[in-house]
């Protein structure tokens, strides 16, 4: 995860401490979950004084957060990154989402164990949230072309594909369901028929 934390432009030291807190907060709730960790242990992987952490974060629950987002916005770049040149742009990120889990055990960790209210962060989270609003953004334009319905709802179906989405995600993650694959190709071919038609090359998430 080397890369999430590097910068075009140099860090003050504030901003490089905190980003080592934000560091040592991934791995270690990533792997010990939120109630084995204590802001002790965060302060001291990241080699400072309680103290000192307290500085920037006001709690554990904020260092919950805040770790949460960081590394959904480190899944969230790579899964763009993965599907920046894709001919079929919502199946390719739906598989770089299930398949980007595996290597962000805190986001994973948040998938499997989280309370409704860390779900609510997740779905929140531009990693759905944004690529909603490009998905009816997208819509609208179909409809502008003829391609979708006049009396369709671009934001409606772009908020039932965020719920599906979700839904599978939490199903293969959460419950381990099988047969990825298949299941996304289904749910895909759902989607298009709604759409009017599967997504085109220039339909590309931004």
């Amino acid at each position: 995860m080397t890369g999430f934390y590097e910068r075009r432009r140099a860090l003050t030291k504030g901003e490089r401490t905190r980003e080592r807190l934000l560091k040592a907060a991934v791995d270690r709730f990533g792997t010990y979950g939120y109630r084995a960790t204590s802001v002790s242990q965060l302060s001291r992987d990241a080699g400072l004084t309680p103290a000192a952490a307290y500085a920037y974060f006001e709690d554990k629950e904020t260092f919950w957060k805040a770790a949460i987002n960081s590394d959904l916005d480190w899944l969230r770049t790579e899964m763009i990154n993965s599907v920046a040149r894709s001919e079929r742009p919502i199946v390719d990120y739906m598989f770089a989402l299930v398949d980007g889990l595996q290597g962000h055990a805190l986001a994973r960790r948040v998938l499997v164990e989280g309370s409704p209210h860390d779900l609510q962060q997740v779905l929140t989270h531009p990693l759905f949230a944004a690529t909603t609003k490009l998905v009816a953004e997208g819509l609208a334009a179909r409809q502008l072309a003829g391609t979708l319905p006049a009396n369709a709802h671009p934001e409606q179906l772009a908020l039932a594909l965020e719920t599906i989405s979700f839904a599978l995600v939490l199903a293969v993650v959460r419950a381990g369901m099988q047969g990825v694959g298949e299941r996304v190709d289904s749910v895909v071919e759902m989607m298009e028929a709604a759409m009017g038609g599967p997504a085109t090359p220039n339909e590309r998430l931004r």
